[in-house]
């Protein structure tokens, strides 16, 4: 076992790190006391491989559609499948990008008085409160 992790990257929040290997996981755990540890999917009862199997496929597809709806998951869905079908594991649809109040609300106090007659109504509408 490696030397137990102290903290996490400065950039990062993350509680953990996941990789995936050819017969299994390794996961470190920031803060932890064992660091490093390591599953080996081989070790598991050939009953567990079953679910295992057709829950990672379920999770792994589930995560490309995450954000998305209607065609745009079934796009990311069958993407994300035509990449693993040709042993491309690494195969991801594009993150739905994320739009954060703060940064309408900058980009808000940028604009012209008249950006601003037509702009603010519509953010007003969306719950979003904007300042005197």
């Amino acid at each position: 076992m490696a030397e137990a992790t102290k903290e996490a990257p400065k950039k990062s929040r993350r509680k953990l790190t996941k990789e995936v290997t050819n017969n299994g996981v390794k996961i470190t755990v920031f803060n932890g006391e064992k660091g490093e540890m390591f599953f080996d999917f081989t070790k598991y009862p050939v009953e567990i491989q079953g679910k295992l199997g057709p829950f990672g496929l379920g999770h792994k597809l589930g995560d490309a559609a995450a954000g998305r709806s209607g065609k745009d998951a079934e796009e990311a869905i069958n993407k994300v499948h035509a990449g693993m079908m040709a042993n491309d594991w690494t195969t991801r649809a594009p993150a739905v990008p994320k739009v954060k109040v703060t940064d309408l609300l900058e980009n808000f106090q940028k604009m012209s008085k008249k950006e601003k007659e037509i702009a603010g109504p519509l953010l007003a509408a969306l719950g979003i409160e904007l300042p005197a």
